[in-house]
């Protein structure tokens, strides 16, 4: 597993708190949220995804988390604001916090059927997707095996479209890796840790402090604004990294194409994606690569990091309610 991937997946499953939607909704709005259990065979004894729906728009909208084993609820946060425009369902992946399978169970291939099944339930001959970092590529993977069921692709955040990187394209790969790693090393890190105190070496941390400290070393990789870090929730428990583990070793042997994919179909595909986003820091790949689709789009957020939502959520909902119309 490289480096890149390896904090990929510690970093994602970062979000919001999914209980206090649930708190608050009324069980006869039906602008708020549900949930239900989509079984991947017989109901009462076969391994179950847990769905989540919310919004009252006519536009559905499918929202796939990334990970590999993370959960949605970061994804909650960033449609909150447009539960009048779209009705979106968010579901777990397999392996993830509420839909345990067995590892035998937990393949990339397993993770395309699965949207294909949840498709498949809803009655949507083409659908709408939206997948933030590896939900991204779950996206484009799904997009590749079944392109007749594809309305638009959203990606927010994207993990890498082309897997292995082609040589012709390392170079640029390299400055987003400098430019992002100089970001990281940016003194409001140290700043915001002083400011609680949390460089100290005695007394010792307690368990709160601890998990303040975690989330602001996530957050110099996952936001632009370090001083945001208290927006971040979850992470360790509520992710399952060995799912990651089990995926990554069923991709495809010879890795993926998806932007050579989305060159020889017609729907479009919107990338949205932070100028500060660790994964594409300045976004010269993204760039390149779109630059020759017609019907592909790179909309780019100023001042946002891999988590646009907690960076600049009102750029995101403008931009999500532009695209995913």
């Amino acid at each position: 597993m490289t480096l890149v991937l390896l904090l990929l997946i510690i970093g994602l499953p970062l979000g919001c708190d999914p209980r206090r939607n649930v708190e608050e909704s009324p069980e006869n709005d039906n602008t708020k949220m549900k949930d239900w259990f989509l079984s991947t065979g017989d109901w009462e004894t076969d391994p179950q995804l847990y769905v989540r729906e919310f919004g009252s728009g006519k536009d559905t909208v499918i929202m796939l988390h990334g990970g590999w084993g993370a959960e949605h609820s970061g994804l909650v946060t960033a449609v909150k604001d447009l539960e009048k425009d779209f009705h979106f369902f968010f579901y777990e992946q397999r392996g993830s916090l509420r839909s345990p399978f067995p590892d035998s169970l937990i393949t990339f291939d397993h993770h395309i059927e699965d949207l294909e099944l949840l498709r498949k339930e809803l009655k949507q001959d083409q659908l709408t997707l939206a997948g933030h970092s590896m939900g991204g590529v779950l996206a484009s993977a799904y997009a590749q095996q079944y392109p007749e069921h594809i309305k638009k692709l959203v990606l927010l955040a994207p993990a890498r479209l082309k897997e292995p990187l082609p040589e012709e394209d390392k170079e640029l790969q390299h400055q987003e890796y400098l430019a992002s790693m100089a970001f990281r090393n940016r003194p409001e890190i140290e700043k915001e840790m002083d400011k609680y105190g949390l460089n100290r070496e005695s007394p010792p941390l307690n368990s709160k402090e601890k998990t303040m400290k975690y989330r602001m070393n996530m957050g110099k990789l996952m936001l632009s604004d370090i001083s945001k870090w208290s927006q971040m929730t979850g992470g360790r428990s509520l992710y399952k990294p060995h799912v990651y583990g089990l995926t990554e070793r069923s991709y495809p042997p010879g890795g993926w194409d998806y932007i050579a994919e989305f060159g020889k179909r017609n729907y479009p595909v919107v990338i949205i994606s932070g100028n500060h986003d660790w994964l594409a820091f300045g976004n010269l790949l993204n760039r390149k690569w779109i630059a020759d689709i017609p019907h592909a789009v790179l909309h780019e957020i100023d001042d946002a990091g891999h988590l646009l939502w907690i960076d600049q959520a009102d750029e995101l909902t403008r931009a999500l309610r532009q695209h995913l119309k």
